[in-house]
């Protein structure tokens, strides 16, 4: 004659087989009505954002000014200097300010 199963695992197995069934259906359920409240519905067709004009760019308009570094014609982009400028004034800047380490 077979033992009863008993014990903790047991148990929790069969909890756990209860959950899985009520997962399932409600799942199920779920499902039928998303299907009757939404009916047929056709994909969102992805475009250009509304409100915004076709050919709008986003950013900063262009200043029309220039690297004041000498022989630079670069577009001006901080304090009169083009960005490749504006970082080494930067570093510079930077060093001078910086406790020379012993």
């Amino acid at each position: 004659m077979a033992r009863p199963k008993q014990g903790i695992i047991f148990s929790l197995e069969a909890v756990l087989a209860k959950l899985l069934e009520t997962n399932q259906a409600l799942y199920d359920r779920v499902v039928q009505l998303e299907s009757a409240l939404m009916g047929d519905v056709v994909a969102v067709k992805k475009g250009r954002k509304p409100g915004r004009p076709a050919g709008h760019k986003r950013g900063r308009k262009p200043s029309g000014k220039v690297c004041s570094v000498p022989g630079c014609g670069r577009k001006h982009a901080a304090k009169g200097l083009c960005a490749n400028h504006y970082q080494q004034k930067r570093m510079k800047d930077k060093e001078k300010a910086a406790p020379a380490k012993k």
